[in-house]
């Protein structure tokens, strides 16, 4: 398994919970949002492609959207983990072997 198959294995749980909670609190625009993420992660193949979708996931905060607790956790969370997976794909193109 590569570092992509991992990264994909690892936000999808918290993606699709998180899509589960919105569908079921009816968080519509959010939920179309966050589908949208879950399709790109599908997708990605390359190492840009997934830092390019975190820069997307990033953009949570402007999108005007409002959350409810429990979904706000569930993104900060989530954003923080991206936030962790980012470093660690900067910290390896930084000391390549």
């Amino acid at each position: 398994m590569d570092a992509i198959d991992t990264v994909r294995n690892e936000l999808r749980p918290q993606l699709e919970d998180l899509l589960t909670h919105l569908g079921n609190t009816e968080q519509i625009a959010a939920a179309a949002f966050f589908t949208q993420i879950l399709m790109g992660l599908n997708k990605v193949e390359r190492e840009e492609q997934l830092l390019e979708l975190f820069i997307e996931l990033s953009t949570t905060a402007f999108l005007g959207l409002e959350f409810d607790a429990a979904a706000l956790t569930m993104i900060d969370d989530l954003l923080a983990n991206a936030e962790l997976i980012a470093q660690a794909f900067s910290a390896d193109s930084a000391n390549p072997q």
